[in-house]
């Protein structure tokens, strides 16, 4: 005879406890969760470079059987797209011509590049700079600093952190 007494009362306050509940649209809250893959060998087996798509710079993973230093990775940042992520509409916006951009470990890393950096595009820049954070981070010694150093000819070293998607 308990358990009757309790049901309905269980029931009522349910009720109650939902009047005045409005129901709401959709509330904007930003992009949703995203899963960005690792790289390096403590990853998933690959090397993570940074190339643009739709005019943001966004990460990608190419398979590799180890380890790659982060001037590996920028390396073949440089060479660009695979034919089959150009076909996925991938692009690079760094200056074409460059062969070679010397990468300093530490914390934070170093990036030399051979020219001034205001011929490189606020993308170009990202893809180097997220490139070589990934790299670095790849070792499974998360650098304390959260960007990288970028060092140009005849200009101030500047701090750059990484801006992508």
């Amino acid at each position: 005879m308990r358990k009757t007494r309790i049901l309905p009362a269980l029931a009522a306050a349910t009720l109650v406890a939902a009047c005045g509940v409005q129901p709401t649209g959709v509330v904007p809250a930003g992009p949703g969760p995203s899963i960005r893959a690792t790289s390096g060998a403590k990853g998933l087996g690959g090397t993570t470079l940074y190339f643009v798509s739709e005019g943001r710079v966004i990460p990608v993973t190419r398979p590799s059987e180890s380890y790659i230093s982060a001037e590996g990775a920028i390396t073949m940042l440089l060479k660009g797209p695979t034919e089959r992520e150009a076909a996925q509409g991938l692009t690079t916006f760094i200056p074409p011509g460059l062969d070679r951009i010397a990468v300093y470990p530490g914390d934070p890393s170093s990036l030399a590049l051979p020219f001034s950096v205001r011929k490189f595009s606020n993308q170009a820049i990202n893809q180097l700079i997220c490139t070589v954070i990934a790299a670095t981070t790849a070792t499974g010694r998360a650098p304390n600093s959260p960007g990288v150093n970028v060092i140009s000819p005849s200009e101030d070293v500047y701090f750059q952190s990484c801006k992508a998607d």
